[in-house]
C-alpha cells in the first residue's frame, strides 16, 4: 500500500526516526548470529549486541535465548547505546476479539494499523466465519487454527462456535470461545512473545485471560466497544428468565474494567460510565473515538444493482441486530411506497447480523423485494459502490440506554461519503453529527420517512448537507484526529514509544 495512504508523514502519528551514529552511513545492515534463533526487542545483551535497525521502525533488537519469553526483562531504554543514537525496541501486542473477525472491524483495523505505523507488531486472534476470511483455512487445518496475514498483522483465526442467538446459545459460544482464546494466547506467549493484551468486548468475558498474562508483567488494555449491562436488557429485557443473569453481567463489565491497566472509551458517555459506574480511576480512562478512515470511505462508480432500485436512493450500512432498528426502516419504506404513492424511491441495505434473515422476511412479506436490496456483508470495494449509489443515508438505531450513549460508525461513515443523513435524536449520534445531520422530530419509522422526503424532493439541500458533512469528517472526525489519543495511552504505559502524542487530548468531548 501507498505509504501515503498509512504513513506517518502524512498524518504525523508514528514515531521519528532517530539520528544514525556518528559515522553510519544511510542505514545499518543485520549482523547475523550463528545458530541464534528469532530476534525478540528485550532480551539481556550478549557480549556483542547484533543490533537490527529499522528506519521506520528505530527498532533495537537483541536475540532470544531459546525457550525464554524476555518481554519485560529490560527498561524501555536500550543499555548498550548512548549518545546520539537513542532506539526504542519493538511493541509487540497481542489483540483478542470473540465478537468478530478482525478484517471486518473497522475500528480495529484502524487502531492496529496505527500501532503498526507507529512501530509495535500485532498478532490478532479472533473467530472466523464460515465463509469468511480464515474459514476455509480452519476446516483444512488438522488444529482447526488457520495463520494468515492481513494489512501487516498475523491474523490467527479459530472456527466460530454458532449456537444461535438465545441466552443458552450465547453461553455455549462464549465457553467455546474463551478456550480457544486462553490455549491460542499462551501459543503466541510461547511462540511469539508480547507486552499487552488489546482486548474488545463483547463479551466482557477476557479479563480473566488478560489477567493470567498481568502476573507476568503484561499490560491489558481494553477497549470498551459496548455497554454489556444495556446490550443485554435490549437482547433479552422481555425474558424474565434471562434478565436473572443481568447482576452477572454488570459485575463482569466490572471486572473488566477493573483488572484492566487502562480503559478505552469510544466516547464521553462511556469514560463516564466506566469512572462512576465501574469506578475507574479517570487518569486510567481515555477516549479514543471512532473516526472514518478516509482512504477507505470515498465516492466510486455507483453499483448498477443498487442505483436501479430507484431514482432516490436510500442506503444502509452496518450491523442487523435487534438494537440496529431495521424493522423500522422497512416500515418507512412501506409508509413511502403505500401512503405516500413513491415508488421512485428504493433501498439499498448492506451488513449482515442477526436479524437479517428477520428483515429480509419482513421485507418480502410487506411486498418491497423489488425495490430493496440487501446484499449482506459485502468487500470494502463493493460497499463504497453501494454507498455511492445512494442519495440518502439513514441510521435507524431507536433510542435506548445502549443506543443512547453510544458512537455509531455509520453516520461518520456516510458523512465521509459525503451523503446527507438523518438519524433519531440520539445523545452520542448528535455528537458525531452536529449540524450537518438531519434528525427526525419523532423516533419511529415515520419520522424517519418524513426526513427522507424532505431530502428527496430538495437536491439542492441533499449537496449542502453532504458537502457539510464531509468537511466536518475532514476536519474533525476522521481518524486520524483521534489516533493520537490511542498513541497516547501505549506511550504512557510504555514511555518512548510514541513520546509527540503523550499529552494528546480527543477533539471531542
Amino acid at each position: 500500500m501507498d505509504r501515503r495512504h498509512r504513513g506517518a508523514s502524512v498524518w504525523g502519528l508514528g514515531r521519528k526516526s532517530p539520528p544514525l551514529p556518528a559515522g553510519g552511513g544511510s542505514e545499518l545492515t543485520p549482523l547475523s548470529v550463528a545458530g541464534g534463533p528469532r530476534s525478540d526487542p528485550r532480551d539481556p545483551p550478549l557480549a556483542r549486541c547484533p543490533l537490527r535497525w529499522s528506519r521506520s521502525v528505530a527498532a533495537c533488537r537483541w536475540p532470544d535465548p531459546p525457550g525464554i519469553d524476555t518481554a519485560r526483562a529490560l527498561p524501555w531504554a536500550c543499555p548498550v547505546l548512548t549518545g546520539a543514537c537513542t532506539m526504542s525496541p519493538k511493541l509487540r501486542i497481542l489483540y483478542l476479539n470473540e465478537n468478530s473477525s478482525f478484517p471486518f472491524d473497522n475500528r480495529a483495523r484502524r487502531e492496529m494499523g496505527t500501532l503498526r505505523e507507529a512501530g509495535a507488531e500485532i498478532t490478532v486472534i479472533c473467530p472466523a466465519f464460515e465463509g469468511g476470511p480464515g474459514w476455509d483455512g480452519c476446516q483444512r487445518s488438522p488444529g482447526r487454527v488457520s495463520v494468515e496475514e492481513y494489512d501487516g498483522h498475523e491474523i490467527w483465526y479459530y472456527p466460530f462456535p454458532e449456537y444461535g442467538h438465545s441466552l443458552a446459545g450465547h453461553l455455549r459460544e462464549y465457553a467455546e470461545s474463551l478456550v480457544w482464546l486462553q490455549r491460542l494466547s499462551w501459543r503466541a506467549l510461547r511462540r511469539k512473545g508480547f507486552d499487552a493484551v488489546y482486548a474488545v468486548n463483547p463479551p466482557d468475558l477476557l479479563w480473566p485471560i488478560a489477567a493470567q498474562f498481568q502476573v507476568l508483567g503484561k499490560k491489558f488494555i481494553f477497549d470498551h466497544y459496548d455497554l454489556n449491562p444495556e446490550l443485554f436488557q435490549d437482547r433479552f429485557g422481555d425474558n424474565p428468565r434471562a434478565m436473572r443473569a443481568l447482576p452477572l453481567v454488570k459485575l463482569m463489565e466490572k471486572a473488566t474494567i477493573t483488572v484492566a491497566d487502562h480503559v478505552i472509551s469510544t466516547n464521553g458517555s462511556y469514560r463516564r460510565i466506566a469512572i462512576e459506574r465501574c469506578g475507574k480511576n479517570p487518569e486510567q480512562v481515555t477516549i479514543v473515538r471512532n473516526g472514518p478512515d478516509m482512504q477507505r470511505f470515498y465516492p466510486v462508480d455507483p453499483d448498477p444493482e443498487a442505483r436501479a432500485m430507484g431514482d432516490i436512493v436510500v442506503g444502509y450500512l452496518g450491523n442487523m441486530n435487534p438494537q440496529d432498528g431495521l424493522d423500522e426502516v422497512v416500515e418507512m419504506a412501506r409508509i413511502l411506497r403505500y401512503e405516500h404513492g413513491r415508488t421512485d424511491i428504493g433501498y439499498v441495505l448492506v451488513g449482515q447480523g442477526d436479524s437479517y434473515e428477520e428483515v429480509r422476511a419482513m421485507r418480502d412479506a410487506k411486498g418491497l423485494g423489488d425495490c430493496m436490496l440487501m446484499p449482506g456483508r459485502l468487500p470494502m470495494e463493493r460497499v463504497r459502490a453501494c454507498l455511492s449509489a445512494a442519495d440518502i443515508c439513514v441510521q435507524p438505531d431507536p433510542p435506548g440506554g445502549l443506543n443512547n450513549v453510544s458512537t455509531m460508525n455509520k453516520v461518520m461513515e456516510y458523512m465521509a461519503m459525503g451523503k446527507p443523513v438523518i438519524a433519531h435524536q440520539l445523545k452520542e449520534t448528535m455528537v458525531s453529527g452536529g449540524d450537518v445531520a438531519r434528525y427526525t422530530a419523532t423516533p419511529d419509522a415515520r419520522g424517519l420517512a418524513d426526513e427522507v422526503l424532505a431530502l428527496a424532493d430538495d437536491p439542492d439541500l441533499r449537496a449542502e448537507l453532504g458537502r457539510r458533512g464531509l468537511e466536518r469528517c475532514r476536519d474533525v472526525l476522521a481518524w486520524p484526529h483521534q489516533a493520537p489519543c490511542l498513541l497516547s495511552v501505549f506511550e504512557r504505559l510504555f514511555p518512548g514509544f510514541a513520546p509527540e502524542h503523550r499529552d494528546a487530548r480527543p477533539i471531542l468531548e
